[in-house]
């Protein structure tokens, strides 16, 4: 749902830091059983303790506006995934699409080729590549690829920015939260309480970059609060939104806000975004 150019969070990670993800790691084979028509799922389950080093851990959240839908590939082989009923992969993730919704996908540390590809289903440019890059996530860390710049007659992603999700230290009467500016074109930007002259929580974030953690201070009582936030250009102290955005964050967790757009675009304004990215 938006709110005044604010989508509210529908990603909730699903890897925890105090969770166990079970990694399915083999075909699943199906075998008669005794009776006749039964069947019996044969399947081989790993199990992975968050931060396992035998693995690295990865988001990717496609922030290049006027991208089509695309999917993305490791070393050649698919990596993100798609849902289709006709045969024909009709499903990826086009600007503002996160994958995976919810936490985080496995990879091996250590060097790949991050690629995407245009779905097949679309009528222009089918499967076409429009990204190739390095990347060398580290044991056990966990990262979110940003996808960058704008996606023009090109037809190219021009760039990823990869940030390491490095988690602080949670408490359950505490909110944490990070900004990364992805507003193409835009200022260094400052996320303040309430009103553009309110209390700064973080100054100065420049396009492709992010701040670390910072407790959001004082943030209410009871488990949900309600916070006013609003972002201004750090230099000349111009709210980019004209009314504060009501957030409910719930204590306990570390959210990041995204902020995307493209300066004087009407087809791609400013808004900002947030997901869970650790409780």
């Amino acid at each position: 749902m938006l709110y005044n150019g604010f989508i509210a969070d529908k990603r909730q990670i699903y890897i925890p830091m105090k969770k166990i993800l079970y990694l399915t790691v083999a075909f699943i084979v199906l075998l008669a059983a005794c009776k006749k028509g039964d069947l019996v799922e044969n399947t081989a389950y790993e199990k992975i303790n968050p931060g396992d080093p035998k693995y690295a851990y990865l988001k990717i959240l496609n922030l290049t506006p006027g991208s089509p839908a695309l999917n993305f590939y490791m070393d050649g082989a698919k990596f993100s995934s798609g849902y289709s009923t006709s045969g024909i992969e009709n499903v990826g993730y086009a600007y503002n699409g996160l994958f995976p919704d919810l936490g985080y996908a496995v990879t091996t540390p250590g060097a790949h080729t991050l690629t995407a590809k245009l779905i097949p289903s679309l009528a222009i440019d089918p499967n076409l590549e429009v990204l190739n890059t390095q990347i060398a996530p580290e044991a056990g860390k966990y990262y979110t690829i940003f996808t960058t710049g704008q996606y023009t007659s090109t037809k190219k992603i021009p760039s990823t920015i990869m940030l390491e999700d490095v988690k602080p230290a949670l408490d359950t009467s505490k909110i944490f939260v990070r900004l990364v500016n992805m507003y193409n074109g835009g200022p260094n930007v400052d996320m303040v309480r309430d009103l553009a002259t309110g209390s700064k929580i973080i100054s100065n974030i420049a396009y492709g970059t992010a701040s670390g953690w910072v407790e959001l201070p004082n943030p209410g009582p009871g488990t949900t609060p309600s916070n006013k936030v609003t972002f201004v250009n750090s230099n000349t102290g111009v709210a980019l939104i004209t009314t504060p955005i009501t957030v409910a964050f719930i204590k306990g967790r570390a959210y990041t806000i995204y902020l995307r757009g493209v300066s004087g675009s009407a087809t791609y304004p400013f808004s900002g975004t947030f997901y869970t990215t650790f409780y």
